[in-house]
């Protein structure tokens, strides 16, 4: 056992940052108790969680009411303090402490998303947003906070006890695609082709109206299809192994990928499937109908003959607790839908994968989290920022995780790479990402 932690209490809460923090992320073995003599006598490393110093060579953190609670409540945030430049929450009174604020529960805070279930506006796709979340309102929505407050935890550790061997980590990439739409025109009914022409003439898009034409006509590739040659070769330069999101709804209004039934479009899922790693893409229409997500997940496992524990949802329609609930329900281990689609950064302030606490059943869960920070669409549409502005956000993003040695996760449409919607140019911000991780990884 390689660490102790005191507590004057135990909880769920409690229990959950402990082995999230300590064992997860730190590589430490530990143990909580309550018995003072037992932390006295104990010849490793130790964390005293309390409000008053025990020991001399320990890490004192002082503890707040937070973890200690089993109801969800509005939180007073505005004691808002700094820890060496960083915003932090939970200041505490104590003076002596070797971290001044409940650093634990500040996580734990992050982490269960505590805020999202708390009354909120929510946007016009009933999301939370990222606008009304603390790290925003703090101007720190772009920093991960948490993984810089788990690094003090280790660097004070190892000043108190140098013997403590920690989990080696580095920085690393995950590259993932959302396949909304795999096809622009092709494959699609006779209906939606000319409805989609009208439109594109009626807005006098001439160079769309001229596309779509040639590839009805068979003379030139989709638009949209040709990307998972490109994809490939970059796979290839850059020795990537994605994770590919197959959208496999009904069509509706917001669910209008060509429909699964068709052959073609099972032979491209099998083809990616062969090579990379796929995942389902709920429907919009899954959050209103639970039955589909259960039909969705099922179609990917007969498409793929492959059992599918990943997903993301579309639109990144995430309301908490219902939709993680239900994910666990049809054996879903690891979701990508932890970001915000209206702001790039950190939505539970850490770039690292993480366990989902479900906060109003007071248990975790065996669903992993793996939060993305940047999206191709809130680069251009929701930021409105130009090719060469995004290059900038995403160096910055990359280079912040760099310094925590976290997890860089982007996610990408294969449609943002034709001029049908305006994305001209943005080929070379993919490759500006690639080229730049490619570089962090070969200097770890």
């Amino acid at each position: 056992m390689d660490l102790i932690i005191y507590s004057s209490f135990t909880s769920p809460r409690l229990a959950y940052i402990q082995h999230q923090v300590f064992q997860e992320w730190l590589g430490l073995t530990s143990q909580l108790t309550t018995q003072i003599e037992v932390y006295k006598q104990f010849k490793g490393g130790r964390v005293n969680y309390s409000n008053n110093r025990l020991l001399e060579e320990e890490l004192f953190i002082p503890s707040s009411s937070i973890l200690k609670e089993s109801n969800i409540h509005p939180i007073e945030l505005h004691n808002n303090s700094e820890y060496n430049k960083i915003p932090a929450l939970f200041k505490s009174k104590i003076t002596d402490t070797d971290i001044p604020f409940d650093v634990l529960a500040t996580i734990f805070f992050h982490l269960s998303r505590y805020e999202e279930y708390l009354s909120f506006t929510p946007d016009k796709h009933n999301r939370f947003h990222a606008a009304a979340s603390w790290a925003y309102r703090n101007k720190c929505l772009d920093v991960p906070i948490v993984d810089i407050y788990v690094q003090r935890i280790k660097r004070q550790l190892l000043a108190h006890f140098p013997f403590l061997i920690f989990a080696h980590k580095k920085f690393s990439t995950s590259i993932t695609y959302d396949i909304d739409m795999a096809w622009a025109y092709s494959y699609k009914s006779y209906k939606r082709n000319m409805g989609g022409l009208v439109r594109d003439i009626f807005q006098g898009r001439w160079q769309a109206v001229k596309t779509r034409c040639l590839v009805l006509l068979g003379k030139q590739t989709d638009p949209y299809y040709q990307t998972f040659n490109y994809f490939d070769q970059l796979h290839q330069k850059y020795n990537i192994q994605p994770i590919y999101f197959f959208l496999l709804g009904k069509y509706g209004t917001f669910d209008k990928n060509t429909s699964p039934s068709k052959m073609i479009f099972q032979q491209l899922i099998q083809t990616i499937a062969k090579k990379y790693t796929v995942g389902i893409h709920p429907s919009y229409q899954s959050n209103y109908q639970e039955h589909q997500l259960k039909e969705e997940i099922e179609l990917l496992a007969t498409i793929t003959s492959k059992p599918v524990n990943k997903s993301r949802q579309h639109f990144l329609k995430l309301h908490l607790p219902t939709t993680y609930r239900q994910l666990l329900a049809q054996n879903i281990t690891a979701d990508y839908s932890m970001g915000y689609a209206g702001a790039i950064g950190f939505r539970a302030g850490t770039s690292l994968p993480f366990y989902w606490y479900d906060l109003e059943r007071e248990s975790s869960t065996q669903l992993r989290i793996h939060p993305f920070q940047v999206m191709d669409v809130t680069l251009k549409s929701y930021l409105l920022l130009s090719p060469d502005q995004a290059k900038t956000k995403i160096s910055e993003l990359i280079q912040a995780i760099q310094a925590t040695d976290g997890v860089f996760c982007s996610l990408w449409h294969n449609s943002s790479f034709s001029f049908i919607e305006g994305w001209e140019g943005w080929n070379s911000v993919y490759e500006h990402l690639l080229e730049e991780v490619y570089k962090k990884e070969k200097s770890e």
